[in-house]
């Protein structure tokens, strides 16, 4: 059999091979090895049929709320049917659209339905008989239907007035609904201070999501990350996990390279094989920061230090396995769930009376609880790509650490030092001042500055 995907993830048009001869014809309308080998791994429970007897009548749009969801595998074995699968899971990039095929006992068409969304069809001749097989059974509580001429849909049924059953008639709008699908979000790293508010915005947007971090699999094994990201199933892949210690890295450079580059690209593989998208997040040290004008997302990368190279190695890597795949690249991050400067400045302050701060290595701090909620917008679309991503503003590092002894009302002397007075084993770029201009380009709006973030951050370490 034949089967190819359409536009909404895991509904997918199924087409059995019919072999002929003098005395007709024979085809497998279903084989397991053949659905598991597609990633359909559905374990079938019910098979039901319908009969129509006339043309225009039209059942839907129908779905069994969670936890009583159904998939549906749905044939038409006598006559013809127009078959509309509507995605209606919150979240997702293609919410509200939907798929029409023709399903007919000449084609011999079928389409599969996962759960999540909502299912009719309009007879397009008389006499129709339609067989469907569900993974779930009938449950009466969880029973829904949604309008079938919902405008926030809009589908183009070919049919001014269908003959309707009275629950059909009378079904609300999908906005009166109380359809409580969402698509699947994995987080990676969700130790780390990105991961960790990344959940929690998607716990707030009442999408369905999942943490994972080291201790759950290891994301350089390629059967352990296959296994983990399979189970689940996630429509979306954000992964944070990375090797981050710049410094170390230039002694762990193959530790570094396993994490960044091989466990990147297994988690893009795995993407690639359940059809998910990716969310990879990277860093402004792709860039080599050399001049002091802000780089651009087309601009040439060139890394200074091991760290940098790893992670512009799994840029590359993920790209040329996924084309559903975002990369952010952000810079100076801080969180309420982790280490960062902001921590350790405050916390060398207990002790000391002065503190040396380069003041020549240029960028932006960026907010965690404000980069997570532009990675929940960005996997809502399918705008693909690579973005600059980072609070408003410049400053140096002594600028961050003035700032943040002043917002937090800590008397301590702060001394400015250049690069080369604090040598490190990790080459830091000069600049790392970042073009943000494909956010608006793409309908985002710019972060807050870094000033009113850092107000924000210190109000949360002192709830």
């Amino acid at each position: 059999m034949e089967i190819c995907n359409t536009k909404l993830r895991g509904v997918k048009i199924i087409t059995p091979i019919a072999h002929g001869d003098n005395r007709g014809w024979f085809m497998e309308t279903y084989n397991k090895a053949d659905f598991d080998k597609a990633g359909l791994d559905y374990v079938f429970v019910q098979d039901n049929q319908s009969f129509s007897a006339q043309k225009n009548i039209l059942r839907g749009l129908h779905f069994q709320n969670n936890p009583y969801a159904q998939a549906k595998l749905v044939r038409c074995t006598r006559g013809k049917i127009l078959d509309v699968a509507v995605d209606i899971r919150r979240g997702s990039p293609t919410f509200l659209e939907y798929v029409a095929v023709e399903l007919s006992e000449e084609n011999h068409k079928q389409l599969m339905i996962p759960r999540g969304f909502a299912h009719g069809f309009v007879t397009l001749t008389e006499d129709v008989m339609v067989q469907y097989k569900v993974d779930n059974v009938y449950n009466k509580e969880a029973d829904r239907g949604i309008s079938y001429k919902d405008l926030s849909i809009g589908v183009d049924w070919g049919v001014e007035t269908p003959i309707l059953s009275q629950k059909d008639s009378t079904s609300p709008c999908l906005v009166d609904s109380d359809a409580n699908f969402t698509i699947k979000v994995l987080v990676t790293g969700v130790n780390g201070q990105l991961g960790y508010d990344v959940v929690k915005r998607l716990n707030a947007l009442g999408i369905e999501c999942k943490g994972a971090d080291k201790a759950d699999f290891d994301i350089s094994d390629f059967e352990q990350t296959r296994n983990y990201i399979k189970t689940y199933n996630p429509d979306v892949v954000v992964h944070c996990a990375a090797y981050t210690a710049v410094d170390k890295a230039e002694d762990e450079q193959e530790i570094c390279r396993k994490i960044n580059v091989v466990g990147s690209e297994n988690i893009a593989k795995v993407c690639k094989e359940i059809d998910s998208s990716m969310v990879y997040i990277s860093t402004d040290y792709v860039y080599d920061g050399k001049g002091d004008l802000p780089f651009k997302v087309e601009d040439t990368p060139n890394p200074q230090n091991v760290y940098g190279l790893t992670k512009l190695q799994g840029e590359e890597s993920c790209r040329a396995i996924l084309d559903k795949l975002y990369v952010v690249r952000t810079s100076w991050v801080f969180g309420i769930n982790g280490n960062n400067f902001v921590k350790t400045m405050l916390k060398l302050a207990q002790n000391h009376d002065h503190i040396s701060v380069v003041g020549d290595q240029i960028g932006s701090p960026t907010y965690t609880v404000d980069l997570a909620e532009f990675i929940c917008y960005i996997l809502q679309t399918q705008k693909y790509g690579i973005y600059n991503c980072s609070n408003e503003g410049y400053c140096s590092w002594y600028d961050f650490a003035q700032a943040i002894f002043k917002k937090a009302g800590v008397n301590v002397q702060v001394d400015k030092v250049t690069s080369k007075e604090y040598p490190a084993k990790a080459k830091r770029p000069l600049n790392s001042r970042m073009d943000k201009s494909k956010l608006t380009l793409n309908g985002y709006h710019v972060m807050p500055s870094w000033e009113n973030a850092l107000e924000r951050y210190l109000e949360e370490m002192n709830k």
